[in-house]
């Protein structure tokens, strides 16, 4: 939710250019929410072993991700 936000808080919603920062920051947020409810979907399951190892690989992710985009 807050990732839909902040589109719209820095702009892109009114045809605003996004650099590229902004658009990582989005990109990122959204592939945390998408992570997250894959998460919470195998915890409803009683899938909670799959759920610790899907977290975990999900910030395994997104840190190689900033890194990788940092570089």
């Amino acid at each position: 939710m807050r990732s839909i936000l902040e589109f719209f808080r820095i702009g892109g919603a009114t045809g605003a250019q996004l650099n590229g920062d902004q658009v990582f920051y989005i990109e990122g947020a959204l592939a945390a929410v998408v992570a997250g409810l894959a998460v919470l979907v195998l915890h409803a399951m009683g899938r909670h072993g799959w759920a610790t190892l899907f977290c975990a690989a999900a910030i395994i992710a997104l840190v190689a991700w900033k890194i990788a985009v940092i570089r």
